[in-house]
């Protein structure tokens, strides 16, 4: 007797890190989000411009108190998120080839996570990036790609993905977009 075998959703954290809000790149995770709703999975989207996390501050404070940083900010918010999600998005533009420090405080705090000190891990299987900016140049797209990299090998995250969308400036400029087709069927992909 065939069996049909049911998908697997999956709980899925979206970071977006524009100040503007509806900008492009957050039109680019709702669009990513559109196509994961399809399979069920469970999404969580948290703009952190609205956030106040501060920088890591080097205090080792996390691996003395087993893996919780001793910081008391918004990042306690995001704890609980990181700790159950099984994919990471992370949608946002580039501001001098790099993520905005909107974005960069809370994955500096990622520290907490140090799978070599601390005292807890994340779990998350894969990790997404959705970025955009306004240049032209995909150059200016590899600082953020080797940052990205980066992150998601050290903390035991295999990248499914990256899309990076280049010559978006104004907020809207990534309407009708191909990169938005291209984040829904990521989105899509997951938990399929």
């Amino acid at each position: 007797i065939y069996k049909e075998e049911s998908k697997m959703s999956e709980n899925i954290l979206v970071l977006t890190g524009s100040p503007r809000r509806g900008g492009n790149s957050d039109t680019l995770a709702d669009a990513f989000i559109r196509g994961a709703e399809k399979n069920k999975n469970k999404i969580t989207k948290v703009n952190l411009a609205e956030k106040k996390i501060s920088g890591c501050r080097a205090c080792n404070g996390c691996w003395v108190s087993r893996g919780n940083c001793v910081v008391d900010d918004d990042m306690k918010e995001l704890e609980p998120l990181l700790e159950s999600a099984d994919v990471l998005v992370v949608a946002t533009p580039i501001y001098w080839s790099m993520v905005p420090a909107q974005v960069k405080a809370p994955l500096d705090r990622l520290y907490e996570y140090d799978p070599v000190h601390g005292g807890k891990h994340l779990h998350i299987k894969e990790a997404i990036l959705l970025t955009c900016g306004e240049t032209d140049d995909a150059e200016d797209f590899m600082m953020i790609k080797t940052f990205f990299n980066m992150i998601a090998d050290f903390n035991g995250m295999k990248v499914r993905d990256i899309i990076a969308v280049p010559g978006v400036n104004m907020k809207g400029d990534i309407n009708g977009n191909d990169a938005l087709v291209q984040a829904e069927k990521l989105g899509l992909s997951i938990g399929a």
